[in-house]
């Protein structure tokens, strides 16, 4: 584990493995953690790299949070790393980060995975801030986190896991959660992801009810030669509730474009 002093924040990361890098880009209210068996995975063939995001976990939140913000405090953090071509996998609100961090460095992600996200959500985004603001200002973090477990997660998900998400979540200070959560629900990075040329499998959990399989069909819609994988029993956190299915939808992707 280590912490970097990035934009006027402390981000905190794990790393480990050697080879090609590797970046792991979380959900909102999780944090690195939620790479756990990934990391374990992949680190003999790959440098893995997670960061807890601003307002997350380890990391501060003196500023603004927001996609955006996170995905500059991710270029500054790479660029520090000396590290100037990337693989990524994204899940959830790490879509719309990658196309921000796509659109600060255009050719420093190689290659990417998106998972269970979406390019934009309309209407039904801004009406998930508004139910998400009145709900949090009834109710606990922690009751909210075990809340959203619940609903999130499936019923045959190892305990641990969500066990690790009701404390993540519970965790967070509520206004950085609510202004996350506001910046990625409005976000709409169709235009970006139409500008990607590198190459990009999408994958969703069948069962996925925060960001429905529909949205990562028009993720791969609007990406060039994009290609798309539906995850069965699964949901929205895929690498959470199925990893052993979730490693066959995205691993040959990323061997295989590794050797090419």
């Amino acid at each position: 584990m280590g912490e970097l002093a990035i934009n006027g924040e402390r981000l905190r990361f794990e790393r480990m493995g050697t080879g090609e890098p590797l970046l792991l880009i979380h959900s909102l209210g999780t944090g690195a953690w939620m790479w756990r068996e990934q990391f374990a995975r992949w680190q003999p063939d790959f440098d893995v790299i997670a960061f807890d995001a601003r307002g997350h976990g380890g990391s501060t939140h003196h500023g603004a949070v927001s996609v955006e913000a996170i995905a500059r405090d991710l270029h500054a953090a790479l660029r520090t790393m000396n590290i100037e071509s990337i693989a990524v996998v994204a899940i959830s609100m790490g879509g719309p980060i990658l196309a921000h961090l796509h659109a600060l460095a255009p050719g420093l992600v190689s290659r990417a995975v998106i998972a269970d996200s979406f390019a934009r959500q309309g209407p039904a985004g801004l009406a998930r801030v508004e139910g998400l603001t009145k709900m949090l200002s009834d109710i606990s973090m922690r009751a909210y986190g075990e809340d959203y477990a619940t609903g999130t997660l499936l019923p045959t998900t190892h305990p641990r896991h969500f066990e690790a998400l009701v404390g993540s979540i519970a965790a967070m200070d509520r206004d950085a959660y609510l202004e996350t959560a506001r910046s990625v629900f409005t976000s709409d990075v169709a235009g970006i992801m139409q500008t990607f040329t590198m190459p990009v499998h999408v994958v969703v959990g069948a069962a996925d009810n925060r960001t429905p399989p529909l949205l990562s069909q028009e993720i791969a819609g609007l990406v060039p030669r994009a290609t798309l994988a539906v995850i069965d029993d699964a949901a929205h956190l895929a690498n959470l509730d199925n990893p052993d299915a979730f490693h066959a939808a995205v691993e040959p992707f990323l061997r295989n474009t590794a050797d090419a």
